[in-house]
């Protein structure tokens, strides 16, 4: 997994304007987050006892943080005791 450090440092090397990030406001747990556009949440901090992802065709769980690509409607649901630091990253 790429962490938001590395992820910042390689967008700065890249020819265009580096996406503007968005601060996800974390609700009651779990909490889920459904993508509105292609892009990336990255889901630090906190207690985190779970991630899962759901696709249409595909659901993911098995992580407790990290750099998480997303699609359009995509839906991260996060599971804690203490509430972690969301950011969204439009690609």
């Amino acid at each position: 997994m790429v962490s938001l450090a590395w992820w910042q440092f390689f967008n700065l090397l890249a020819p265009s304007k580096p996406a503007i990030e968005s601060a996800i406001t974390v609700g009651a747990s779990p909490y889920s987050y459904t993508a509105q556009s292609n892009g990336h949440v990255v889901v630090t901090g906190g207690t985190v006892s779970a991630i899962s992802l759901t696709r249409v065709s595909a659901h993911a769980t098995g992580f407790t943080a990290g750099f998480i690509p997303v699609g359009n409607k995509d839906v991260v649901t996060v599971t804690y005791t203490v509430a972690p630091t969301m950011t969204f990253i439009p690609t």
